[in-house]
């Protein structure tokens, strides 16, 4: 007699998505990280004093430094004090553009408040301090 075995199921096919979610995490910190890359830092290095209760602004601004020595630059152009108010004009700034003031921790509040009253003349009316 003839002996009638049994067919045999196929095993199920599995999904192993755990390769798969290691290769997005991958994927996602390298774009966080590229990102973090590209942000443009206008301006020039100075020590900034420290705050507690500093806002970010991420779009693009003017940005105002004034160095240890007491030089103004607008972006990264050197230009004077006196200056300032028609190169911010030429510049086109209006009432909604941000000035961000870059000073270093050492120089005056005199100083500063000349560089902001000049920023007012030539129309501008947001200001921001920046700190670390």
């Amino acid at each position: 007699m003839m002996k009638i075995r049994a067919r045999r199921q196929p095993e199920e096919a599995e999904i192993i998505i755990i390769p798969m979610i290691d290769t997005m995490m991958f994927l996602l910190m390298f774009f966080i990280v590229a990102s973090l890359a590209l942000a443009v830092q206008n301006g020039l290095p100075v020590n900034l004093p420290k705050a507690s209760t500093g806002v970010q602004h991420s779009a693009q601004n003017v940005t105002l430094t004034l160095d240890s020595a007491g030089n103004l630059h607008l972006n990264t152009k050197a230009i004077n004090v006196a200056d300032e108010t028609s190169e911010l004009k030429t510049l086109g700034v209006t009432d909604s553009t941000l000035v961000i003031i870059n000073a270093d921790g050492r120089v005056t509040h005199g100083l500063v408040t000349t560089v902001m009253d000049n920023a007012r003349k030539a129309g501008v009316e947001r200001f921001a301090i920046a700190t670390q």
